[in-house]
C-alpha cells in the first residue's frame, strides 16, 4: 500500500513528548482532543475515497479508467482530446452523436436495393427493400467514424456487424462502402458487410476483448471504452489515479517534473517505444508469434502503452501472408505502404529514423500533438511548414541554400519539404495523404515499381522520362544511373497516363490530382477531357475522384453519380463528351484517343483496404 503521508504527519504530533518545554496539561487536553479530531476527520477522508486500483481485476483491461476520470485534473487535456476525431471513432447512435440525414435525405438506391434511413422514437433503423419483393430492417446501434464518412453498426445475438450503407460527411449523401474499395462494378450489394468484434474493434477503442467461442463462433465482446481514449495512448491509470488522490503526490509531483507519476507519457518515453503507441493501431500487424490469436480473441488484446511492440505483433509488409492471403497489393512495389493505417511501416523505413540516434530519432509526435493543433491531422499549422524538416536540417532556412538544394524558386511548391519528400500517394477513406516513408524522390521508380513519382505530382502535364531527364540535367551527380524508359507510355503526359494505365489506386490518384488536389492545380481547361474520360472507369472509387473534379467546373450543372447504375452513367458519359467536345474542340478528342490507347495497357489488381 502506498505510504500516506498525511496520516504519519498526524500521528508525529501525537506523540509529541509531554516534558517538552512549554507543554502543559490543559494543552495536551487541547491537542488531544483537536489530533483525534483530525484522525477521524482522516479516517473518514480515507475510507470514503474511491478505490480505483483493482477495476475489472483479471480482465485484459485491469486497472484502465474511463476518460471521464481523468477530466477532473486535466481537464483542459480532456477538452483537446473530444475535439479530436479520435474520441468520436466509435459510438452509440443516440441523436447527438450521429451525423447521417436519417429525416430528409435520408433514401438511396443502389444495384436495385432502395433502402432508407429513419429516426424513431427508440432509435435509428434502416430498412431495405429488394427487387425480388423481400425487405428488410435492423437497428443503428453503433456509428464508426466522425470525419469523412460514417459507417453504421447492427447489434444482432450480441454481435456487431457493419451495415453495407455508409454517410459521406464530406458530400453530405448517403453511399454504398462499394464505392470506397478497390473493386470494380459488381452486383454484390452486401460486398462490404462485415464483421465487427473480431476485427475493426481493436483499433477503434481501447483495450478490445472479443471473448470469442471458438465453438460457437460467436463473440461477447468488451471495451475499456469506446473510441479511442486516453487509455489507448496512457495505458493503465488506476495507480496513478489512486495516488493523485492525496494532496501532498499532487504537490510533489508538481514541484518535480520528473517524479514518476505511475502512468505512461508518450513524450516522455525513447522515440521507438512512443511511436509503438501509435503504431500499434497507425501500422497494421499480425500476432507474434501467429498462435497468439488464439489469446487476442479470447481474453483481449495483450498490448498496453508503454510495452515493446515487438513482443506481441509484427507490422505486415510486402510479403507478409496468412494462408493463401497476401498484403502485397497494399504496398507499392518497392515496399512502401499505399494505404493509411500503415504510417509505422513508412517511418520505420525512413532514413530519418533509420540513421536517427536511438531513442531519439525522429517519430510521431517530431510533427503531429495529441492535444494541440488542428484535429484533422491533429499538427499545428506551424508544423505543415518545413519547421520539423529544419529541426534537424537547419541550414536550409537559408534561402540560397534552399534553392541550391532544391533547384525550384523558394516560395514554389518544388521547395515545399513535404511534397516532394512525404508525397501524397497513400489512399485511406476517400482521400490521399502524404506517405510516411520519407525518401528522395526517384521518377525512375515509376517505370521500375509503378510507384507514383513527387516531381510528377506537380507536373502532371509532363511525362516520366521528361522528370527523370529533368533529375539528371538537375541534379547529375545523384540521378547519374537513371536512365529513361523505352515503354513508349512513359512519354506521355504522367497525370493522364496514371489516369487510364495504372491499376485502381493509382488511377484515383491521378483522378485527385488532376482535380487540383494534389501540390500543383493544373490548367483545368487541360485537366477536364480526362477527367470525363475517366467517368468511364469500371472501379467506382476512380469515378468518384474524377466527379469531385468536374463538380468544380463551372460548366458543369450536376455533379455526376459516380454510384448511379449503368445505364445512367453511360447517359451522363455521353452527355458530358458532346459538351466537353463542344467546348474544346480538338483536345477534347485528342483525351479519347489517348485513354483508349492507355487503357490498353492497364494491369488491375484488386485491392484489400482494411479499413
Amino acid at each position: 500500500m502506498p505510504f500516506k503521508w498525511e496520516v504519519f504527519t498526524a500521528a508525529s504530533l501525537v506523540c509529541y513528548h509531554p516534558h517538552s518545554p512549554g507543554f502543559n496539561l490543559p494543552t495536551l487536553k487541547s491537542v488531544s482532543i483537536t489530533l483525534g479530531a483530525l484522525l477521524l476527520v482522516v479516517a473518514i477522508v480515507l475510507l470514503a475515497r474511491p478505490n480505483y486500483v483493482g477495476v475489472r481485476a483479471g480482465r485484459a483491461d485491469e486497472n484502465y479508467l474511463q476518460s471521464q476520470d481523468c477530466k477532473s485534473c486535466h481537464e483542459d487535456h480532456f477538452n483537446s482530446w473530444a475535439r479530436t476525431f479520435h474520441s468520436r471513432m466509435t459510438q452509440e447512435a443516440r441523436p447527438e452523436t450521429v451525423q447521417g440525414d436519417f429525416r430528409q435525405h435520408n433514401s438511396f438506391e443502389y444495384l436495385g436495393v432502395k433502402a432508407l434511413m429513419e429516426r424513431k422514437a427508440n432509435g435509428f433503423i434502416m430498412s431495405f427493400s429488394f427487387p425480388d419483393g423481400r425487405t428488410q430492417t435492423v437497428s443503428v446501434d453503433r456509428t464508426v467514424g466522425s470525419r469523412r464518412i460514417e459507417q453504421y453498426l447492427t447489434r444482432q445475438s450480441d454481435q456487431y456487424t457493419r451495415l453495407p450503407l455508409a454517410y459521406d460527411l464530406v458530400n453530405h449523401r448517403w453511399m454504398s462502402l462499394n464505392g470506397s474499395f478497390f473493386h470494380p462494378d459488381n452486383d454484390n450489394y452486401f460486398q462490404h458487410l462485415s464483421q465487427w468484434d473480431g476485427n475493426c474493434v481493436f483499433c477503434h477503442n481501447v483495450k478490445a476483448q472479443p471473448h470469442i467461442d471458438f465453438k460457437t463462433k460467436s463473440f461477447n465482446t468488451e471495451v475499456s471504452e469506446l473510441g479511442i481514449a486516453c487509455g489507448a495512448c496512457h495505458g493503465e491509470g488506476a495507480d496513478h489515479v489512486q495516488e493523485a488522490l492525496s494532496p501532498l503526490n499532487r504537490t510533489l509531483w508538481h514541484l518535480d517534473k520528473d517524479k514518476p507519476k505511475l502512468i505512461v507519457n508518450p513524450t516522455k518515453l525513447p522515440a521507438e517505444r512512443s511511436m509503438m503507441i501509435c503504431g500499434h493501431c497507425h501500422g497494421q500487424r499480425v500476432p507474434e508469434p501467429y498462435d497468439l490469436i488464439q489469446t487476442i480473441l479470447t481474453r483481449g488484446d495483450p498490448y498496453n502503452a508503454g510495452d515493446d511492440l515487438t513482443k506481441f505483433y509484427r507490422p505486415i509488409s510486402q510479403t507478409t501472408q496468412i494462408g493463401k492471403v497476401s498484403f502485397a497489393n497494399r504496398f507499392w512495389q518497392n515496399g512502401s505502404p499505399r494505404l493509411t493505417a500503415y504510417e509505422y511501416q513508412g517511418v520505420l523505413r525512413s532514413k530519418c529514423f533509420i540513421n536517427g540516434q536511438p531513442g531519439k530519432q525522429i517519430n510521431c509526435l517530431t510533427c503531429h500533438s495529441m492535444h494541440e493543433g488542428d484535429p484533422a491531422g491533429q499538427i499545428t499549422e506551424e508544423n505543415r511548414t518545413d519547421k520539423p524538416c529544419l529541426s534537424c536540417h537547419p541550414k536550409f532556412s537559408a534561402t540560397s541554400e534552399l534553392v541550391a538544394h532544391t533547384r525550384h524558386k523558394q516560395d514554389s511548391s518544388g521547395s515545399r519539404c513535404y511534397n516532394c519528400h512525404m508525397p501524397k500517394v497513400v489512399y485511406g477513406v476517400m482521400s490521399f495523404h502524404p506517405t510516411h516513408d520519407i525518401t528522395i524522390p526517384n521518377p525512375a521508380q515509376t517505370v521500375t515499381h509503378q510507384v507514383p513519382n513527387a516531381c510528377n505530382q506537380c507536373h502532371l502535364e509532363r511525362s516520366v522520362n521528361w522528370a527523370i531527364a529533368e533529375s539528371k540535367r538537375l541534379w547529375p551527380t545523384h540521378y547519374e544511373s537513371i536512365q529513361k524508359s523505352d515503354d513508349k507510355q512513359f512519354d506521355f503526359p504522367e497525370g493522364p497516363r496514371a489516369l487510364f494505365a495504372g491499376d485502381a489506386l493509382t488511377r484515383a490518384l491521378s483522378a485527385d490530382s488532376l482535380s487540383g488536389n494534389g501540390p500543383m492545380t493544373p490548367d483545368s481547361n487541360w485537366a477536364a477531357p480526362f477527367l470525363v474520360e475517366a467517368l468511364a472507369d469500371n472501379y467506382p472509387i476512380v469515378r468518384f475522384f474524377a466527379a469531385n473534379g468536374l463538380s468544380k467546373q463551372p460548366w458543369v450543372v450536376v455533379k455526376p453519380d459516380y454510384l448511379a447504375n449503368r445505364s445512367q452513367q453511360e447517359q451522363l458519359l455521353s452527355e458530358l463528351r458532346r459538351l466537353v467536345e463542344s467546348k474544346f474542340g480538338e483536345a477534347s478528342r485528342a483525351a479519347g484517343l489517348m485513354s483508349e490507347e492507355l487503357r490498353k495497357r492497364r494491369q488491375d489488381v484488386d485491392l484489400e483496404v482494411g479499413e
